[in-house]
């Protein structure tokens, strides 16, 4: 038997936001039972780029908890499938969570611990298949595997506890220490080295001295700015770096007979590291980690894209007056505690237990500054002071900017019928049938408005995020609030191109409602307008980009369908549920 079958553990509830039903439904070995449970137990060293370039896919083994085990005429065998998961997927499918339906409810619950190492003391790299191992695997898998697991290629990580031989799986060292953005990984596990430095902004200089700074790149947090900085000013860790990835990248050519890639630390100071794990007799296997430290050094200044920029070739208005950007004000506020987390990383929103990477020790000074480009057009834009704040309903910036904050940009557009466009009315309307057919609530949202439910809906406009874009399309959405089966799902919707066409409509399910229409783009949370300054920036809705919102995102498209039961906005909300 293997440990998750011979052991009576107990479980915890946790709630991953994951969906996985897609992958489980076609495993590259093993048989899915619908029906039935199944514990995640292991990532295998084979990594593929799948039916594109622009990802990694990681085998993940999972053993089938329901019917452990299936009797051949020869041997008892044990009952288990392996999955392909996009690897910006891999910190929400730890070791010990349990799935069914491609959703993971619970996972067992672990001892934790924690260990001090680095690149030079208390280290060691060792592959299985090396003899001696202090890995207690015949404790772990089950005996018919046993010898196919110890052919296992993964560099594991050994770091000596009390006794203990900690055995870390180096994806999971990868996941936990490469920065903070699982975005970062895919970057990392995808490119050629020339791109990494291109997509991480590195060769970009926002000031014109000789200050040390870094460029956030828009699809990351700044919470990786500890890692950007000494990617770029630090030559070991840019070695370091480069190895890595360069490895990871050609471990996945089907040519190379040299696979084998080494998760190494990218820096030399100690390294504090908390996780979950499963004692297996003098080993402990690291299920989960918990916890990890940062390098400390001198301060960090990075240097954050502009949100909205004066469009250069804006054309003048009719009486001539002269354009101006209104700006409100901030308050001052204290520096953001940097805190590498598995916050968005997780996502898990939980009843019983909350995951979150946790920063051990202290955590390195950031000192955000916004980019000089967007500082040069301080002659065309007129700074209003900020309000007391009275509230902080929805469009507040939680005391910074008074009451509307950014919402001041996004201004509504009346929908009338002059120019009314027949797909977002198809869109309202199929929207607002599921109030009867499944006792929904619809509403359309703005800013300043709030959550509205007259038919009458107003678009919110995009034409100064696109003129920053440089971009032409979409120049308004209709964002919809829909709350059914116990949950909450937005709907984005564009109008029509001049030539009848359109991006396909967005459902995403926020993991905090108030996050999701925050209007701070300044942290790790992703919010509303993050993705519509994505969408516009990238100009398509791709499934790439869909996977990449780790189950949260879907679209639907807007066929006209014979059977008047279609419904555009249920098919999207469906395919999360």
């Amino acid at each position: 038997m293997s440990y998750f079958d011979e052991n009576n553990l107990l479980r915890v509830n946790w709630r991953c936001s994951l969906n996985l039903i897609k992958f489980f439904k076609s495993p590259i070995r093993g048989y899915f039972d619908s029906e039935a449970e199944y514990v995640v137990t292991w990532y295998d060293k084979r990594l593929s780029s799948g039916n594109g370039e622009s990802r990694t896919f990681v085998d993940i083994n999972l053993i089938n908890l329901s019917n452990p085990t299936y009797q051949t005429p020869n041997e008892l065998l044990q009952s288990f499938i392996v999955i392909q998961v996009p690897i910006n997927y891999l910190h929400k499918i730890p070791f010990g969570s349990i799935w069914e339906g491609g959703k993971s409810k619970e996972k067992f619950q672990c001892e934790e611990f924690e260990v001090k190492f680095s690149k030079d003391n208390n280290l060691f790299y060792l592959p299985l298949w090396k003899e001696n191992h202090p890995f207690e695997c015949d404790k772990y898998v089950h005996t018919s595997d046993l010898e196919r697991f110890r052919k296992d290629g993964n560099n594991l990580l050994v770091i000596k506890h009390d006794n203990l031989s900690c055995i870390i799986h180096p994806l999971h060292f990868f996941m936990a220490h490469y920065g903070y953005s699982s975005e970062l990984k895919r970057i990392l596990s995808v490119y050629n080295w020339s791109e990494v430095i291109k997509h991480l902004c590195i060769g970009e200089n926002p000031t014109s001295n000789d200050e040390r700074v870094i460029v956030l790149p828009r699809n990351l947090s700044d919470k990786d700015a500890v890692f950007l900085y000494h990617l770029k000013y630090d030559n070991y860790s840019k070695a370091v770096i480069q190895r890595v990835s360069d490895r990871i990248v050609s471990s996945k050519n089907p040519f190379n007979s040299n696979n084998c890639y080494q998760i190494s630390c990218w820096h030399t100071q100690e390294i504090t590291l908390s996780f979950y794990g499963i004692r297996l007799g003098n080993s402990v296997l690291c299920c989960q980690i918990t916890g990890i430290s940062q390098p400390q050094g001198e301060p960090i200044t990075l240097a954050l894209p502009p949100l909205v920029t004066p469009n250069k070739n804006a054309k003048e208005v009719e009486n001539e007056e002269q354009q101006y950007r209104i700006i409100k004000k901030e308050r001052e506020h204290d520096l953001e505690q940097l805190d590498i987390a598995l916050n968005p990383v997780n996502n898990l929103v939980t009843v019983d237990v909350i995951e979150k990477l946790k920063l051990l020790g202290e955590a390195r000074e950031i000192n955000k500054i916004r980019t000089s480009q967007e500082a040069s057009h301080t002659s065309n834009t007129k700074f209003l002071n900020y309000d007391d704040p009275t509230d902080f309903s929805v469009g507040d910036r939680i005391g910074k900017t008074g009451l509307t904050g950014i919402a001041n940009c996004l201004y509504e557009i009346e929908y009338d019928s002059k120019d009314r466009n027949s797909r977002l009315d198809t869109v309202w309307e199929h929207a607002t049938r599921l109030r009867a057919e499944m006792g929904a609530s619809v509403f359309w949202w703005t800013p300043k408005l709030g959550f509205r439910e007259e038919h009458k809906f107003k678009l919110i406009s995009l034409i100064d995020v696109c003129n920053s874009a440089k971009k032409s399309y979409p120049e308004s959405t209709l964002i919809l609030r829909i709350d059914v089966r116990g949950k909450t799902f937005f709907t984005f919707s564009f109008p029509e191109r001049n030539n009848n066409t359109s991006f396909s409509s967005i459902v995403y399910e926020p993991a905090n409602i108030l996050e999701f229409l925050s209007f701070d783009v300044e942290d790790g949370v992703f919010n509303f307008l993050k993705l519509l300054i994505e969408v516009i920036s990238l100009q398509s809705i791709s499934s790439d980009y869909v996977d990449y919102k780790n189950g949260r995102m879907a679209t639907f498209k807007h066929r006209i369908a014979r059977n008047n039961d279609n419904n555009w906005v249920w098919n999207g909300i469906k395919k999360l549920l």
